[in-house]
């Protein structure tokens, strides 16, 4: 299992870091044709969009898997390891529910009333930009898995120290 944590965690680093290396070579680029060509580039500004909510999708699932996200952890500081480990495994439990129904039922559904639109200035359907939510609803799935098989071992591992 660590395995696959580490494969996908170094497939998301790359990705996300080529993505972000692309939007400010974009963004650089938007400010270069507009004020010293002249003639600003039609499409940087969808690209950005589009870019940044695949950046978003995976930077998400990416964090899940790290368990870096945003948390309050006022009480849990003073609780007891095993009740902070049973606290991972519930909100974990959440992340995947929440991954499976508003991202990746949620996702399917708007990629496919989406398909038949286009952008604009891209010309591409918007069905694949959104495309960005099932993928990281099934990213985080399988982050909320590991981490809930990590969170099992973690709390085996400690009632076995209580009962000693």
């Amino acid at each position: 299992m660590n395995k696959i944590r580490k494969l996908l965690d170094k497939i998301l680093e790359v990705l996300t870091c080529l993505m972000l290396a692309m939007m400010v070579i974009t963004v650089c680029w938007q400010v270069i044709s507009r004020y010293v060509l002249g003639t600003p580039s039609t499409f940087t500004e969808e690209l950005l969009r589009f870019a940044l909510v695949w950046l978003s999708m995976l930077g998400m699932a990416y964090v899940s898997g790290k368990q870096q996200h945003i948390c309050l952890t006022l009480f849990l500081d003073k609780a007891s390891p095993l009740l902070r480990t049973l606290w991972m495994l519930v909100l974990q439990i959440c992340f995947g529910l929440f991954a499976l129904y508003a991202l990746i039922i949620g996702g399917l559904q708007i990629s496919s009333i989406s398909m038949a639109q286009y952008s604009p200035a891209l010309n591409i359907s918007m069905g694949h930009v959104y495309y960005a939510l099932p993928l990281g609803g099934i990213l985080i799935i399988i982050y909320s898995v590991l981490n809930i098989m990590d969170s099992l071992r973690n709390m085996k591992a400690l009632s076995g120290r209580e009962s000693a």
